[in-house]
C-alpha cells in the first residue's frame, strides 16, 4: 500500500487579509476542491496548533517574569 505523500504547512498558501480590528493577520488556505483536501486541512489545523501554542508559552513566559 503506497503512503500518501506528506503535505506540510509550508506548502499551502498564505494570503495576508486585514481584520475588523484593523490587524494584519496571515491565513493558510485549503481549496475544498483539492485531491489533497483531507490532508491540507490537517496541515492548516497544525500550523495553527502550533501557533496557539508558541503564543501560549510566550504568554506564560511574559507572566512568570511579571511575577
Amino acid at each position: 500500500m503506497a503512503s500518501k505523500p506528506e503535505i506540510t504547512p509550508s506548502d499551502l498558501p498564505t494570503r495576508t487579509v486585514r481584520s475588523a480590528d484593523g490587524t494584519i493577520v496571515r491565513k493558510k488556505v485549503v481549496q475544498a476542491d483539492s485531491m489533497t483536501f483531507a490532508q491540507d486541512l490537517l496541515a492548516a489545523f497544525r500550523s495553527n496548533v502550533r501557533r496557539a501554542r508558541a503564543e501560549q508559552r510566550k504568554r506564560a513566559r511574559a507572566a512568570k517574569k511579571a511575577s
